[in-house]
């Protein structure tokens, strides 16, 4: 596939699907390139390293969580709500368990599902303080 028809989106999406399938071991660029019918260096192109790679699809997949609104459903009903897509996210998507644990992530995606966890929080009265330790809390033990 020549490089100009390849797209960041869709390396990141194939990805997605070839760690799902295979785990975050299974990606290289040579396993990736196959899958989209092009050369394994053509993917450098878009997306610079395979670490860069990596936190793309994890932005991405922390994308497909949902935000649900405190002064909606109530902030019990919207942190329970967070606490069982972030776990049903996990199974998906298992290889993100070993990404956290190597690498440091961030991204849009991820900040603005943190930004909305603690707000939630937040509209129940917690302080600052209190909210960041309930959605640690939260996070770990969804994690475990």
């Amino acid at each position: 596939m020549p490089r100009d028809t390849l797209t960041p989106d869709q390396i990141v999406q194939t990805a997605i699907e070839l760690m799902d399938a295979e785990g975050l071991e299974g990606l290289n660029m040579r396993a990736l390139g196959k899958r989209l019918n092009a050369a394994a260096t053509a993917m450098y192109w878009h997306v610079e390293s395979k670490d860069n790679l990596v936190l793309l699809a994890t932005d991405q997949v922390w994308g497909e969580l949902a935000l649900p609104d405190p002064d909606t459903v109530g902030w019990r009903t919207a942190a329970t709500a967070m606490a069982t897509d972030l776990y049903a996210m996990f199974v998906r998507h298992p290889w993100l368990v070993q990404v956290l644990a190597a690498h440091l992530v961030y991204g849009h995606s991820k900040a603005r599902h943190d930004d909305h966890h603690l707000a939630v929080y937040e509209t129940a009265g917690f302080t600052t303080e209190q909210a960041d330790r309930a959605t640690a809390a939260v996070f770990t033990y969804v994690l475990g």
